[in-house]
């Protein structure tokens, strides 16, 4: 730090003005591959979605997620492979992570219009070995697009009407230690 010429709080400054502009202006994707690995996304136990919980959330039944279980942190702006899907997105509406890959974009419960991707692009493994750090049982609901568990009876109310319907593939997400708030 020295050879820079920076005070400490000259660098804390510096952070917060990146801060401010990453919240003002769009990431290109080189920037966003370096602020993506968001940690906070969380099951829902009413739903049974995954949704993200730094912001502002709404639950099948209008009200906010109910976070429980598992702070999982989400890969992205990474190639797809054979195990790990793109074109997963965090919805604006709802935060409800849903596959943002086909022309229909799923039922929304916060807009009549269904998700609208933010601009991040998750790239969820799948089809591997769980692990400590990776849960298995996650699954695309066919008629809302949103990721949801399958590894409960019943599968969560779903934003399309009933129970979530799996379809495709098994998710394997990873995660840390259950958060405080729920141990």
């Amino acid at each position: 730090m020295a050879s820079v010429g920076l005070s400490r709080r000259q660098l804390i400054q510096s952070a917060g003005k990146v801060f401010l502009l990453y919240t003002v202006w769009p990431l290109t994707r080189a920037e966003a591959s370096l602020t993506c690995a968001t940690p906070d996304w969380r099951f829902c136990k009413n739903c049974h979605a995954m949704f993200y919980r730094g912001g502002t959330s709404v639950c099948t039944d209008g009200k906010p997620h109910v976070a429980q279980g598992y702070n999982f942190v989400l890969p992205c702006n990474q190639p797809e492979t054979p195990t790990a899907q793109r074109k997963w997105g965090r919805c604006k509406y709802c935060a409800a992570l849903f596959y943002n890959g086909y022309r229909s974009k799923g039922r929304c419960p916060a807009s009549d219009a269904g998700h609208e991707a933010d601009r991040v692009d998750y790239v969820l493994p799948h089809d591997v070995s769980g692990t400590p750090t990776a849960q298995t049982e996650w699954r695309f609901c066919n008629k809302c697009n949103e990721m949801f568990y399958d590894g409960y009876s019943p599968k969560g109310r779903c934003p399309g009407g009933g129970e979530h319907v799996a379809q495709g593939y098994g998710f394997v997400l990873p995660h840390t230690r259950p958060p405080r708030d729920v141990m």
